[in-house]
């Protein structure tokens, strides 16, 4: 038996090496975080006669999540002379390793063991039934062990078993023996509203808990591109995250990037760890950026969507700081004719989505000019036969930055109350919210309601499925020495984890051009045809399409490997379905590696990443009801919108639901086409210079319309909600006069893909 001071002397030495290897693994961690909330303190393991590991590592380390491990050389003098330990040494200082691993949230891997030698030792043996002293022999070893970080189910945002290799030497204890530990709630909203309506600096005031100055003070973080900075317009999809946190006395507290050293979401992810998290995704208004207005829409598939609409949209604040009159100058004369408020509103009551109307500078309206901006949503929005709720006011007319902090107990209560009936139709009402980010009032209404609204459940089926299915958004290149790519999206359904295999596409044979409103552009394939326009694709199309036009580039799949996962920028083993993430992937196959940059190169967004190779398809039929397609005529190119998928198409045909295939122009009857019928049937539809109406010979309430993808095939579930929208002509709104340019309404229309073809 040890003496107590020998003991004290041991556990000091233990607690000596842990910190020491919590040094070297933040060492290694490429972002140094140091949250002040809720900060795990690492268990130091008791310095026993015998230590053992847990079975079970302990939480992660805050600050860990990151690191890229650390190694260690057992057996090794400190001038590199190969020592080495007998066995039973070698096994007792692994224990060591990995208790001290395994306070920290981290599991040992062994990844060599080699003899360096031989060793002789006397011991202690009963001979018959004496006890003498006999001669052993053994080798020495060295081993050189990894430490890493171990994502096990109850680390922020990990939800999977551990891999096979951490399982081995750390398995998981029976479920009745863990304490299962509280999920943090991941709530995806999409910003939208017309152009100058205050939706970037809405977020920047959510997430800094900063007053704008009317001069977009509080939204300077959030832009991009330097035009955007110059211009107030903002052109591309930008994403924050904030959280929340319930304290004891009802209140709520706010954690974004106002709390002290909280510097990325990884922080954020910690300190609301067992509450809720929000990500935002800031969209668009511009109908020129319609893509990137419709991406955060239907790609992103957003829980809900916050329609912001200015208070001043209904009188004329010119003069006034921040006033959307003014500063709709800078953005095309054209611009205020439409109602661009109306527009957006219709396509939000056009997808389904569930929706909060927050109403935006209300420190610039006047009672009547609020009044009338109220009257026009409320109408709107009871013709869609949904029951507005108005979330009120505190009396107090401005609130100071540090309130921002904060959410007081009334106003969580009235946000309960306001999306209690959501939870059985989150489509019946709508909840708005009056704020205003110069004042700060009703900043805490919207925050509140952002905690309180319920999140659109996942079918089962989608998370219990045996595949999975990764709807890409985004691809990121990495350095030219690191052979992998990220991808971002949305996991449809199913789980993948790190070391998972899936099949990447669909690929075509030439580099196409991205439909995204974006300044990465891809590289043109050589054609001999007229350019396609980014902003209206198909709109200087030859009139009379002939046959080359429609041979489609063959289809390609490639087999990937899942290297590593991250959950809203906080790593993880596993992805489950309805969250975001961002993935890095190398091609499975190392024989194909040597190719894999110009693989890399024709990655693009509306790929998916499936466990099986599915099928894709360049033509499909979708049912829309029959009053929704007057303006849309057989031989029209249009822009399509499939979950991640945007693409230039053709109108094929269109038929009654329960008439033969090919009533309205189809070829044949028989749902597929091959080029040379495509080419044929298109052809005669145009002869005689005018286009048939889809709508205009059949009566049935719903109509069958049959599309074709102009460049490549693409991958569309049966069952997905389609969005159709002009894609030139008619939808062209403004640019009439000579040399100015046009742009796309946001006029469109939306059904369901009822039949893919091979």
């Amino acid at each position: 038996m040890p003496s107590a001071s020998m003991q004290q002397t041991r556990q000091h030495r233990l607690e000596q090496l842990t910190t020491q290897l919590l040094w070297r693994l933040q060492q290694s961690s490429p972002h140094h975080s140091s949250s002040a909330t809720n900060i795990i303190l690492p268990s130091l393991p008791e310095a026993l006669p015998e230590l053992r590991a847990p079975q079970q590592p302990r939480r992660l380390l805050h600050g860990l999540e990151e690191s890229q491990g650390a190694l260690y050389e057992i057996g090794v003098s400190d001038d590199g002379t190969l020592v080495g330990l007998a066995d039973d040494e070698m096994e007792e200082s692994l224990n060591n390793l990995r208790a001290m691993a395994a306070c920290l949230g981290c599991v040992v891997e062994v990844l060599r063991k080699e003899i360096v030698g031989d060793c002789e030792w006397l011991e202690n043996d009963l001979v018959g039934r004496k006890e003498r002293r006999v001669r052993r022999s053994g080798s020495l070893f060295v081993v050189e062990a990894f430490v890493k970080p171990y994502l096990q189910p109850d680390s922020p945002g990990a939800f999977a078993e551990p891999d096979s290799e951490a399982g081995e030497r750390a398995q998981p204890s029976a479920a009745g023996n863990v304490p299962a530990s509280p999920s943090t709630e991941q709530l995806r909203v999409t910003l939208t509203g017309p152009t100058m309506s205050g939706k970037s600096t809405l977020l920047g005031t959510l997430t800094t808990s900063t007053l704008d100055n009317g001069r977009g003070k509080s939204r300077l973080s959030m832009l991009k591109h330097r035009h955007e900075i110059t211009s107030g317009v903002t052109s591309s999809v930008s994403q924050e995250l904030i959280g929340f946190r319930d304290t004891n006395d009802g209140t709520l507290e706010v954690l974004n990037f106002a709390i002290e050293n909280m510097a990325s979401w990884i922080d954020v992810h910690v300190a609301a760890h067992g509450n809720r998290v929000v990500f935002i995704s800031d969209s668009a208004g511009h109908p020129r950026y319609r893509r990137t207005t419709v991406r955060g829409l239907v790609g992103w598939d957003p829980h809900w969507t916050l329609l912001c609409i200015p208070a001043d949209d209904m009188e004329d604040t010119a003069g006034k700081s921040g006033s959307t009159q003014t500063s709709q100058q800078n953005v095309g004369a054209s611009v205020p004719d439409m109602d661009l408020s109306g527009a957006q509103l219709d396509l939000c009551l056009k997808l389904h989505l569930p929706l909060v109307i927050v109403i935006t500078k209300l420190d610039l309206a006047s009672r009547s000019g609020l009044k009338g901006s109220l009257s026009k949503v409320l109408d709107a929005v009871k013709a869609a036969g949904k029951q507005p709720v108005i979330l009120k006011n505190p009396a107090v007319s401005e609130v100071a930055e540090a309130e921002l902090r904060t959410v007081d107990s009334i106003a969580v209560e009235a946000a309960y109350h306001a999306a209690l009936p959501l939870l059985n139709d989150p489509l019946a009402s709508v909840p708005i919210v009056l704020t205003s980010a110069i004042q700060g009032g009703g900043i805490g209404n919207l925050q509140a309601l952002l905690h309180e609204l319920p999140i659109i459940g996942t079918r089962q089926d989608q998370r219990q499925s045996s595949g999975f299915t990764f709807h890409i958004e985004d691809n990121y290149q990495k350095a030219a020495e690191i052979d992998s790519l990220v991808v971002s999206g949305l996991l449809r359904s199913g789980q993948i984890s790190v070391g998972d295999a899936g099949t990447l596409g669909p690929f075509s044979v030439h580099d196409i051009e991205d439909s995204e409103d974006s300044d990465d552009r891809s590289v043109r394939r050589p054609s001999a045809q007229l350019p396609t326009s980014r902003s209206f694709p198909g709109a200087l199309r030859h009139g009379h399409p002939t046959l080359p036009h429609f041979q489609l580039p063959n289809q390609e799949w490639r087999r990937f490997k899942v290297k590593s996962i991250r959950n809203l920028r906080l790593p993880v083993h596993t992805l489950a379905a309805d969250q975001v993430g961002t993935i890095a992937i190398v091609p499975e196959d190392s024989g194909e590696r040597a190719g894999s940059t110009a693989s890399f190169g024709r990655i693009r967004k509306g790929m998916v990443l499936t466990a099986v190779q599915p099928r894709a398809t360049r033509s499909f039929d979708a049912q829309f009801a029959r009053e929704d397609l007057e303006a849309l005529a057989v031989g029209n190119h249009v822009v399509v919108y499939v979950c991640s998928v945007r693409a230039s198409a053709k109108v094929v045909s269109a038929r009654a639901p329960d008439s033969p295939d090919g009533s309205a122009g189809q070829s044949n009857g028989h749902g597929a086409f091959d080029s040379g019928e495509l080419g044929v049937a298109l052809g005669a539809m145009e002869t005689d210079g005018q286009s048939e109406k889809v709508a205009g010979l059949i009566t049935a309430p719903t109509l069958v319309v049959t599309f074709s993808f102009d460049a490549s095939k693409e991958y569309v579930e049966l069952g997905s909600q389609v969005l159709v929208m002009p894609g030139g002509g008619p939808g062209l709104f403004g640019g009439h006069g000579r040399g100015e340019k046009g742009f796309a309404s946001l006029d469109g229309f939306v059904g369901k893909i009822v039949n893919v073809y091979p």
